[in-house]
């Protein structure tokens, strides 16, 4: 299956990507970067609906009216420990998909369940969750 994204925000230059590093003090991982290049988030369209995680969309950097920044913001004002960790995209029930940038998991994708206030690990990597949400 092909991924659709509907309703991406403007799209990110090299340099507002590499603001957004410099702000986390982090390289991202290559296939995260150039899905960003490619699509600053967006909502998953009726074609794709239907997926093994359920999600909904995903999070834009630096557009739009709730980015990654502010929802990082929001979330790690709650939840100290979910810091070094990017809110990239979001389920269907408005929990959020994170990618770890901490040491001992860089790159590992966990989903954090708002309502058990439960960090769940999802896959190893930003390509392996692409391939599990493509069916590739």
């Amino acid at each position: 299956m092909r991924l659709t994204l509907e309703e991406s925000e403007r799209a990110l230059s090299v340099q507002e990507l590499n603001e957004f590093q410099e702000k986390f003090n982090v390289e991202l991982p290559i296939a995260f970067r150039q899905f960003y290049l490619k699509h600053n988030g967006g909502d998953l369209s009726e074609s794709n609906s239907e997926n093994d995680f359920l999600l909904g969309g995903f999070t834009p950097i630096k557009y739009g009216q709730a980015p990654i920044e502010t929802v990082y913001r929001d979330l790690t004002d709650d939840v100290p420990s979910l810091k070094q960790m990017i809110p990239f995209a979001y389920d269907q029930g408005g929990n959020s998909f994170l990618l770890s940038v901490k040491e001992a998991d860089f790159g590992n994708i966990y989903l954090y369940l708002m309502d058990e206030e439960d960090l769940a690990f999802v896959c190893e990597s930003f390509e392996e969750f692409l391939a599990e949400l493509t069916g590739q």
